[in-house]
């Protein structure tokens, strides 16, 4: 699970694997309709017990473009091997920190060295083949914002084809809003115009997640005619920063059902209403408040 989201500090929240059920729905229903499924998001995949079996799926689906993240601490030679066997085409690797120091101290405790010394196992060990391609993806904060050159040197180091930044968003609960960098401050162009020039000079992408803090309202959503994201109790939400409690529908009920539904069509009329946090929606807002992640 990720240290800095909510929904992992909420003790009413209990995390569970995906049930076999729940997969096959998303695999039978989902993914021919894709063009990119990721197969994490906000918790950590090597974690579920069935992981070989849901990448492996994955692998087979046809889906074109598939996504990973991982913050790499289960990294073994064994996942290595099943990895390789159905690589995804894209594996990105949560990198907060270009030392020890500070990525522990993001990523609650975790081994920065260990992480890097499987990525680099990995990367050996796949040789000559293309994917997956290895990512590395940093939660930009104040913490280590002046690492971000580094961080790039250090992906490039590891045999990663990208380094990608995506601004800290500050959930309600977590007390973060004085972590959070104005990426539009003259402190912070700087620091991300010489993690992009690093990139360059040494031959891998650079990649800053878009910045539509200018908007006036909650629409044009990146997220409601095209993504979808599924909790593994089958839950399903419009987006990454949705209120939990309150999801759109199941996808036990059927898919299209749900993309079809009642909710979505209100939500892509621009209609909100209560408990829809659509107006804290931290692209809107530009991270100055807290996002309301989960409603007791």
């Amino acid at each position: 699970m990720c240290p800095m989201r909510l929904s992992d500090n909420d003790s009413s929240r209990q995390w569970k694997h995906m049930s076999a059920e729940v997969f096959q729905k998303i695999r039978t229903e989902v993914f021919p309709l894709a063009r990119t499924v990721g197969i994490s998001c906000g918790a950590e995949p090597l974690a579920n017990p069935g992981f070989g079996n849901h990448l492996r799926s994955l692998y087979k689906s046809g889906v074109p473009y598939r996504q990973m993240v991982t913050n790499g601490t289960l990294l073994t030679l064994e996942l290595i091997q099943i990895i390789l066997r159905y690589p995804p085409t894209s594996l990105f690797i949560s990198i907060d920190g270009a030392d020890s120091k500070t990525h522990g101290f993001i990523r609650d405790g975790a081994d920065l060295d260990k992480i890097l010394a499987m990525t680099r196992e990995l990367v050996a060990r796949r040789g000559k083949k293309i994917f997956p391609m290895i990512g590395f993806s940093t939660t930009l904060q104040r913490d280590n914002l002046h690492q971000l050159a580094d961080i790039v040197r250090l992906a490039h180091s590891a045999g990663a084809v990208s380094a990608g930044v995506v601004p800290l968003v500050p959930y309600e609960g977590l007390n973060t809003l004085d972590r959070v960098v104005d990426t539009g401050s003259e402190e912070a162009k700087d620091e991300i115009s010489k993690a992009r020039s690093t990139a360059s000079e040494l031959g891998i992408e650079f990649h800053l997640s878009s910045e539509i803090s200018d908007r006036t309202s909650a629409h044009p959503c990146p997220y409601l005619l095209n993504t979808v994201f599924i909790d593994p109790d089958g839950s399903i939400f419009p987006c990454p920063y949705w209120n939990t409690r309150h999801p759109v529908g199941n996808i036990l009920e059927g898919f299209s059902k749900i993309w079809n539904g009642s909710a979505y069509r209100r939500l892509r009329s621009g209609h909100f209403v209560t408990p829809d946090n659509c107006l804290q929606c931290p692209e809107v807002t530009s991270r100055t408040v807290e996002v309301l992640k989960e409603k007791q």
